[in-house]
This record gives C-alpha cells, structure tokens and sequence, in this order.
C-alpha cells in the first residue's frame, strides 16, 4: 500500500463514523443517486446539514457528486470504496506476515 493510500484510509473511516451518514448511505445505495435537496427532505434535516455531510463522505472517498444545473446529484462511489477496503485488508495482511497479531 502507498502513503497517498495509508493517508486516505482514516478519511475513509471517519467518513464512516456517522450514524447520519450511515443512514445517507443506506438510502444512496437503495436509490442510486439523489439529489442534495430529496435527501435531505428524505432524511428530515436541512440541506445545509446535508451538504455538510456529504462533504464529509466525498473527503473519506465513499460518495461523488456531479452538478446538473442549480442541483447537486450524489451516489456511491463504488471503486473508490473498493479501493479503501482493499487497501485496509493489505494493511492488515501485511502487519501479519511481519508477525504483528491482529
């Protein structure tokens, strides 16, 4: 694993560490992609608080957002979330084959 991955994983996590953004990603995997103002009606909370929120999840690597207009449609993003667990496990695999317990 590189270093731009190793600095990229506590992101990720962190991103992660939200019942709120847990909840974001549930409805984003239910539906596909949503619009920052439907989310938000949809999780009952303002859509500066969203944005918020999503900001968080687009730095840790989980969501990509595309603008269309005015609006801002967001979604998964897959390979990226791939990526940060695949780069986790080697982590972890690695710290075995050295002998560290894990």
């Amino acid at each position: 694993m590189d270093q731009a991955q190793r600095r990229q994983l506590p992101l990720h996590f962190q991103a992660l560490a939200s019942p709120v953004r847990l909840r974001m990603l549930e409805h984003l995997a239910e539906v596909g992609e949503e619009n920052v103002k439907a989310l938000a009606e949809h999780l009952r909370m303002s859509q500066p608080r969203v944005s918020w929120h999503l900001a968080m999840l687009k730095r840790g690597g989980v969501v990509r957002q595309r603008r269309e207009g005015r609006q801002v449609y967001c979604s998964l993003d897959q390979e990226a979330i791939r990526r940060h667990q695949r780069a986790f496990w080697e982590m972890l695999i690695e710290k075995k084959r050295i002998g560290v317990r894990v």
